[in-house]
């Protein structure tokens, strides 16, 4: 028998959609089939895959990652594998527009016009893998709802206000990021951000493998140049060197976790040497790699 556990505000506004609420639902080992038309939405998976069928093509949100939906999409939820944890967050068109307009107005402005519009929001939908504020916060109010077990539907409206600001900050991030793509066309340079996103989950998915640019540009369907180009544009480094810098990161983790040795992270990362491997992690993490061992680790 699976958990199901739902927090939720008192009504924020008057809605005229259907089930329409600002809440959050925790779900464990739930076996789930269904078609809906979503809320603007972020689906959170904490343990095994999410799947879903959008415009028919199947999505798989693994673990650790959330997938950003925006209001209105027509999806299908496939059936879940035992071992399943996911955390879903919904929001009111009239919450996250509340918090949008105290975002982009000054408070004299809020004071003369509180209900300005401030354009529609139309969130870039995608599966996030990479860590980051929204899905800390995510996983810390997951385990809150698995620890306590328990439905609340009086859920103070702050946790939604807090939740709307760091997907509107994160949005704000997605943006300017695609923004800062050359193209002609918003559209190239939307299918040139999502390209990028997608060699960059390779990189995710293969830390432990010594990847050539070639190899990585293939996955974006574009020419190494124009790969180099346009990562560069997005991420602020060159894929080579973001890459190395999350070989880094990832070594980091399993040394603190006491699961590999110095040497082995050094081999994971495509060092020929421990010394020289011990040489970039400190420069690049601020101490040396030893020092991560825990008592219990192995040398």
């Amino acid at each position: 028998m699976g958990k199901i556990v739902t927090w939720s505000t008192p009504i924020y506004a008057e809605s005229n959609t259907a089930q329409e609420s600002d809440r959050l639902f925790y779900a464990e080992n739930v076996f789930r089939y269904m078609k809906f038309r979503s809320p603007l939405s972020v689906k959170f998976c904490l343990g095994e895959t999410l799947s879903y069928i959008v415009d028919n093509q199947k999505l798989l949100v693994p673990a650790s990652s959330y997938m950003i939906v925006n209001d209105g999409l027509e999806m299908e939820c496939l059936p879940c594998r035992p071992g399943i944890k996911a955390i879903a967050l919904f929001f009111t068109n009239d919450l996250i527009s509340d918090v949008n307009r105290a975002s982009r107005c000054t408070e004299n402005k809020l004071l003369d016009e509180p209900y300005i519009h401030t354009g529609s929001l139309d969130f870039f939908q995608h599966i996030y893998r990479h860590p980051s504020p929204l899905s800390s916060q995510l996983l810390t109010i997951a385990r809150r709802m698995s620890d306590s077990g328990a439905s609340d539907d009086n859920l103070d409206p702050g946790v939604f206000f807090g939740l709307a600001r760091t997907l509107l900050s994160f949005q704000h991030d997605v943006s300017r990021q695609m923004g800062r793509v050359n193209a002609r066309t918003p559209t190239t340079r939307e299918e040139l951000f999502r390209r990028v996103l997608r060699a960059r989950e390779y990189m995710l998915d293969n830390w432990n493998s010594e990847l050539t640019l070639a190899q990585i540009a293939r996955q974006a369907c574009i020419s190494p140049y124009h790969f180099h180009r346009t990562f560069r544009e997005v991420v602020g480094h060159s894929p080579m060197k973001w890459f190395r810098q999350y070989k880094l990161e990832r070594a980091e983790e399993l040394l603190q976790g006491g699961r590999i040795s110095v040497t082995e992270a050094a081999l994971r990362c495509g060092f020929s040497d421990v010394f020289t491997f011990s040489k970039a992690f400190k420069r690049a993490r601020g101490y040396s790699p030893s020092g991560l061992i825990t008592a219990g680790g192995i040398q």
